[in-house]
């Protein structure tokens, strides 16, 4: 499909009839709650016509969602995260693999600790979860006063949303794996990477 335009209008017929399925409407409904014709929507859907703004705006009014959105490609089926690529954070001890830019936001981290280090950080948005996978050794987590240990197989689902610190006891490295998912806005100490 070299055509931009035919590009744009399989994109929206294929937004168009996924917002209209999500919400349980046939056809019909959405043409009685935007005032556009049943006709019109079904050639909209089938990339058989190119609608005006006007009518773009009241199919997006009605399903609640911007023009944009129903314009907007899909996200691609998937994309391999190249390790050169990672953010190096922490003096190189934890690398940013992932960064979401989509809401819901998140993050894909990957952490080496050294034996005896701890890192404390102060709570992210109002919100925030993190999930921990421990690969090697144990690491013991502190969060909102309750403390956490963690050995080498066990994940640990806890909030991000208080202030939080991770610590290597032991004698051997530490290497984990965590996930943070904001529950609102990003947290503005990682909005760089």
């Amino acid at each position: 499909m070299s055509d931009p335009a035919d590009a744009v209008g399989h994109t929206l017929a294929a937004n168009l009839r996924a917002a209209r399925q999500a919400r349980g409407w046939r056809l019909e409904d959405l043409a009685a709650r935007s005032g556009v014709s049943r006709g019109m929507l079904q050639q909209i859907e089938t990339a058989r016509t190119n609608p005006s703004i006007a009518t773009l705006a009241r199919i997006s009014a009605t399903l609640g969602i911007s023009i944009g959105e129903l314009v907007e490609p899909p996200e691609e089926l998937g994309k391999v995260a190249r390790a050169s690529e990672a953010v190096p954070r922490n003096q190189g001890r934890a690398r940013l693999l992932i960064n979401d830019n989509r809401p819901p936001f998140s993050e894909l981290w990957e952490f080496r600790m050294p034996p005896g280090e701890e890192i404390r950080t102060e709570a992210h948005p109002e919100g925030t979860r993190e999930l921990i996978h421990v690969h090697e050794g144990t690491l013991v987590v502190t969060v909102g006063g309750a403390e956490f240990t963690v050995p080498a197989g066990d994940a640990l689902r806890m909030r991000g949303d208080r202030a939080h610190a991770y610590l290597n006891p032991g004698p051997g490295p530490v290497r984990l794996t965590m996930v943070v998912i904001y529950g609102g806005m990003r947290d503005p100490r990682y909005t760089d990477l």
